[in-house]
């Protein structure tokens, strides 16, 4: 592991905490722990899990600059001019208590249903050269903010405001067009991960995106003029799918001046019972197969996510603040990142969708 503490040591002061940061990575990535701060000490051949639990709780160092090291990591081995995609995603973590930041009774789709958890959200970048987690955020629900006591053994800011999951994503979006990425493809693979504020965002920075739509949207944002046909292109996805063809259609909603045209992308497999649904922005020749990839590249990093979930020990964390979650996901995902590309262990990868196909009308 020495070129990721090349990478971050420059963050830690001390050569304490510079230690046993990699020793603790290297604790997530051992396959026969459970990752807690007693198991990660014994691993680190130390007496005590005092030292574990200080480095993410108390320790003077800024999980944001390491966090900031991990994007460029992983830029650094996915970053391409010209298939870049970023696909915000979420992670359900299951808690039995309540004092833990951000934790509330609030819906898992992990899990379909209303849990007592909490909500960690994340962004990936992939490409043909491959894929990775590149941030994250806590979501904190509005009540939390509103219910907590400013003594709070979660260690909120005074100052802190309540940000949606999409104001979140934007958050980080942005974060990774300050690193360098040039016009990007943005892929939301759900509905609650977005909103019209980010649409209207992504489209003022002219990046094009596949944004998922709840089907009881789906028609509302096509003209009237167009329903008859959206209805057609539906039965056409519906036929097409129990024939085992490609079931993709698009409907082009609009096109501006400037040539940034918006489509609704419609999906339908003998796999699901229901159509998904998309709505589409991009250069007017942007192409099928070009939208159709940009929907794949969620299932790329999802199975990151997992893989950092069940390799990396992202779940497996024992503190209650925001300070501590922070650090604690960082270098998991830092970890995973190394497991990724240093060792040259298989990863997610996304297949380029067949041919080139006809454009996108």
């Amino acid at each position: 592991m020495q070129e990721i503490a090349e990478l971050i040591s420059s963050r830690f002061s001390r050569a304490e905490p510079r230690r046993r940061v990699i020793a603790y990575m290297e604790g997530l990535l051992s396959p026969t722990l459970r990752k807690s701060a007693f198991a990660l000490a014994s691993h680190a051949h130390e007496a005590a899990p005092d030292g574990m639990q200080r480095l993410l709780r108390t320790a003077k160092w800024d999980a944001d600059a390491v966090r900031d090291d991990l994007r460029s990591y992983v830029l650094q081995h996915t970053r391409n001019e010209n298939d870049g995609i970023l696909v915000p995603v979420r992670e359900t973590f299951i808690k039995k208590g309540q004092h833990s930041a951000g934790v509330a009774w609030q819906y898992s789709s992990a899990h379909q249903r209303m849990e007592n958890c909490q909500i960690g959200q994340f962004l990936g970048h992939t490409s043909e050269s491959g894929s990775g987690l590149i941030d994250r955020e806590l979501y904190l629900p509005r009540q939390w903010l509103r219910d907590r006591p400013p003594h709070d053994c979660a260690g909120l800011p005074r100052d802190i405001s309540y940000t949606s999951k999409a104001g979140l994503n934007r958050r980080m979006i942005t974060r990774a067009l300050e690193n360098g990425l040039h016009t990007p493809w943005v892929s939301v693979p759900e509905p609650d991960l977005w909103d019209e504020s980010l649409r209207c965002w992504l489209d003022s920075r002219q990046l094009p995106y596949v944004l998922r739509l709840r089907s009881s949207d789906a028609l509302a944002l096509a003209p009237c003029r167009m329903r008859a046909e959206w209805r057609l292109l539906e039965r056409r996805a519906q036929h097409t799918s129990t024939l085992n063809s490609l079931p993709w259609n698009t409907l082009r909603l609009r096109q501006e001046p400037s040539g940034r045209t918006f489509w609704l992308l419609i999906h339908t497999s003998p796999d699901t019972a229901r159509p998904h649904y998309f709505i589409c922005s991009g250069p007017a020749t942007t192409t099928i197969p070009e939208l159709i990839r940009a929907v794949r590249a969620q299932s790329a990093i999802r199975q990151c996510l997992d893989a950092t979930r069940a390799d990396a020990g992202l779940h497996e964390y024992q503190v209650r603040s925001v300070t501590g979650w922070n650090r604690h996901t960082t270098l998991s995902l830092l970890a995973h990142a190394f497991r990724s590309f240093a060792l040259n262990a298989p990863r997610p990868h996304l297949s380029p969708a067949a041919g080139r196909g006809p454009q996108a009308h």
